[in-house]
């Protein structure tokens, strides 16, 4: 669940439950409707046993009955509805609706004066059908004494099960139908809920990328206090920024003095000389490693127009060797970083690669999946694997890897570095050295 959207974990919220409620709802919907049909089937049968019972009589012990019924559902053979008449346990009489079933056995009867309804028979006359079976006693006066006699009215199921189908089928279609309105209903009102967060995502970004200094839109009460609390980190971060190169200046400033005059101190011994020479190159060193890598919340750098100028900058210097330098940058190449940081790692490689050259330098810049990637080739003599080896050790001394590759190339790894990227050496395809560095980059939203 950790990787599923709002969205989708609504949708998937929506149709458990939407799983979980049509169901039962027909469930319940089946159940009332059943039981209200039901006592109709019973009101109904209960009135055609009474209109049984009102037409009854006894003649001197023999039970008899007229030849049609006020009910003209007992009149009509496989109407569905059969009457039947149980007098000393054997049936005595049958309906003409029942004129294709031979009747012999009686269903139980109930008590004198009781009733009894049943919803499922399977009575031995028609055993391959269900139904509904109503039965009343009631007592008559005989020659001697009151005797019992057993009323039965039996109704076909068929019909009933008919109905109940096609309710349910109903059910179940209007319900199906009215899930996939609230499902759509529930969409829209995701969207409208989420888009919010989408602004609020998509002004981050912006923020981020350096196109504004803080979130400006209007938001519902529920991301007030997170915008603010979003921009008064960003406020403090700026702040804490500008400080602490602050403080870095004044301390470069600060000592830059007593190294002048320490320097320019007559007679100085060459053995001080070199060490307050190291000790100048190391603060520099130092100071730029540290207010490197401040690639939060700013706009990114275009590296084409960088290149240029450096690589023009080059050609003049090396007008001597008349250097063939090659450029195939990617039109929507940018940094995420400092410029500053930018021209001092390709200034230090492209300088590096003219001095190594013999006729041609190419320089390469693209972006691959989520990375930036940047290569600067020559076709000098290239550089030893041994010392590749030194090259991407962090931390180690990289200004004596190869003669003419300085103390820039140190800057370059600490950058590097500091920005979170990779550094390789490479035989190149010119015939010299190839160094690639890749930075990544931002994951889209």
């Amino acid at each position: 669940m950790k990787r599923l959207s709002l969205k989708l974990r609504s949708v998937l919220a929506a149709l458990l439950a939407l799983g979980l409620f049509i169901p039962v709802t027909v469930l319940i919907l089946d159940n009332a409707y059943t039981r209200s049909l039901g006592q109709a089937k019973l009101n109904e049968l209960k009135l055609m046993n009474l209109a049984l019972v009102s037409a009854f009589e006894l003649d001197d012990g023999n039970a008899v009955m007229p030849e049609l019924l006020y009910e003209e559902q007992l009149n009509l053979p496989d109407s569905g509805y059969i009457g039947i008449v149980v007098f000393r346990n054997k049936v005595v009489w049958q309906s003409a609706s029942a004129l294709h079933f031979d009747i012999q056995q009686p269903p139980a009867s109930p008590g004198v004066g009781e009733e009894r309804f049943i919803q499922d028979t399977r009575p031995h006359f028609d055993s391959d059908a269900h139904y509904f079976t109503y039965g009343f006693t009631a007592e008559f006066a005989g020659p001697r004494q009151f005797e019992p006699v057993q009323f039965y009215i039996l109704n076909n199921r068929s019909e009933f099960d008919r109905e109940r189908e096609t309710f349910l089928a109903t059910v179940w279609r209007n319900l199906l139908a009215l899930g996939v309105v609230l499902l759509l209903l529930l969409l829209g009102g995701i969207s409208i809920i989420l888009a919010p967060v989408r602004s609020l995502i998509a002004e981050i970004k912006k923020t981020s990328e350096g196109r504004q200094a803080a979130l400006n839109h209007s938001y519902p009460a529920e991301f007030a206090g997170l915008k603010r609390s979003i921009n008064r980190l960003l406020q403090t971060e700026a702040q804490q920024r500008k400080r602490y190169k602050n403080s870095l200046g004044d301390l470069a400033h600060s000592l830059k003095t007593p190294l002048a005059v320490a320097l320019g101190t007559p007679a100085l011994p060459p053995e001080a000389s070199d060490a307050l020479l190291q000790i100048d190159q190391l603060i520099q060193r130092q100071l730029k490693r540290a207010t490197a890598g401040q690639k939060g919340w700013q706009a990114p750098v275009p590296v084409g127009p960088l290149v240029e100028r450096i690589s023009g900058a080059m050609a003049k210097v090396y007008r001597d060797k008349a250097l063939n330098i090659s450029l195939d940058i990617g039109p929507t190449a940018q940094f995420l970083g400092d410029e500053t940081d930018l021209f001092e790692m390709l200034g230090n490689l492209l300088d590096n690669a003219c001095k190594a050259a013999a006729k041609q330098v190419r320089i390469t810049c693209e972006h691959q999946a989520r990375y930036l990637v940047i290569k600067i080739e020559d076709d000098g003599p290239g550089i030893a694997a041994h010392l590749r080896q030194t090259l991407l050790e962090r931390g180690a001394r990289l200004d004596t890897y190869t003669e003419g590759q300085g103390i820039g190339m140190a800057v370059v790894s600490d950058l590097v570095d500091i920005y979170q990227g990779q550094l390789e050496v490479y035989d190149s395809e010119l015939g010299g050295a190839g160094v690639q560095i890749r930075f990544a980059l931002p994951a889209s939203s």
